[in-house]
């Protein structure tokens, strides 16, 4: 298929013979909701489309990622249906039930032919390792509606002031941020910290963002309820390192642990909790079973239930003062 050189980046909806119906342009805000409601910015009025049923999030550098926003019928990437925040490429096809859509975007290298011969001179290498790893998930609770309420203006100022603060949070407890996918963050832990030390950072980050998150929502007045966040922690060997293609390669972390992360952040709204540990994580701690509730789940991609650790924030605040009185 020839794609057109037009807009910076685009969605296109494309018909049996890959003829173009329809085409949106992806530009002038951070976040693009895609679904059968009206109000989406991209409006696709199928019975097999859920109201609310993906999100694309621009990011600083231009890269465009796709979410399920938890759809009925799923949301596929070149026939492979995504669970995790993914990064759209130019030449991607979108697919939901029986539609597609073509993202276009100029500006970006294309996955180099294998016919084209690579000059190893000036070939940037790639820095890839095993590693064990904390996984912290986070986001704003009922984003989606608020963002309906108050607006686009409102909601980009809302997401600059919680993602900067963020970033300094998460770096001050020596966590690396992977990336911000709308009002959800990725963050992680590992060496040279031990399995404890990065657990536990990472739970004294998750309060310290809720604090936070509560403070911003008594700041800005429009928002109709308190802000609040929920979180998910998992720990377990992952691959990190600068992947993906050069000018367009990032530090990044991938694999199984992240999945699983993002999963059991799912779960907090069906559990009635705030925060929910996977078993690896609690286990680095001290007498975690006495303090959290345990709860056995079925998961996508796992054959067998997975043990988890929950907790409301308050809880967890009572865990860690008792644990530092421990420590002194």
């Amino acid at each position: 298929m020839d794609i057109p050189s037009e807009p910076p980046a685009s969605l296109k909806l494309i018909d049996n013979q890959e003829g173009v119906v329809q085409t949106w342009k992806l530009e002038g805000q951070p976040t693009f909701r895609l679904g059968r409601a009206p109000n989406c910015n991209i409006n696709l009025p199928y019975s097999w489309v859920s109201r609310q049923h993906a999100m694309i999030q621009v990011e600083e550098n231009g890269v465009h990622n796709i979410i399920d926003l938890g759809s009925s019928n799923g949301t596929f990437v070149n026939n492979t249906r995504i669970f995790t925040p993914t990064a759209l490429r130019t030449g991607d096809i979108i697919r939901i039930g029986k539609t597609e859509l073509l993202f276009v975007q100029k500006n970006i290298l294309k996955d180099q032919s294998p016919s084209e011969p690579e000059d190893f001179n000036d070939r940037t290498v790639a820095f890839v390792q095993k590693e064990r790893v904390t996984i912290l998930v986070c986001d704003i609770v009922e984003f989606t509606r608020l963002s309906e309420i108050i607006g686009d203006q409102l909601i980009s100022k809302l997401l600059r002031s919680w993602t900067d603060q963020l970033n300094t949070i998460i770096r001050k407890n020596k966590g690396i941020v992977d990336k911000f996918i709308g009002d959800a963050v990725l963050a992680m832990w590992t060496s040279p910290l031990t399995p404890e030390e990065s657990t536990t950072l990472a739970l004294q980050t998750v309060l310290e963002v809720s604090d936070f998150t509560e403070k911003l929502g008594k700041k800005l007045l429009e928002i109709p309820w308190e802000l609040k966040i929920r979180a998910a922690l998992n720990t377990g060997e992952a691959v990190v390192g600068n992947m993906g293609v050069d000018g367009q390669r990032d530090f990044t972390v991938i694999g199984n642990v992240v999945n699983v992360a993002f999963r059991l952040e799912s779960l907090t709204k069906k559990a009635g909790l705030e925060l929910i540990m996977g078993e690896d994580a609690a286990n680095t701690l001290c007498e975690a079973d006495k303090y959290f509730v345990t709860k056995k789940y079925e998961i996508r991609g796992k054959e067998e239930q997975i043990l988890t650790y929950g907790s409301s924030f308050d809880q967890l605040r009572h865990y860690l003062s008792l644990s530092s009185l421990n420590n002194d």
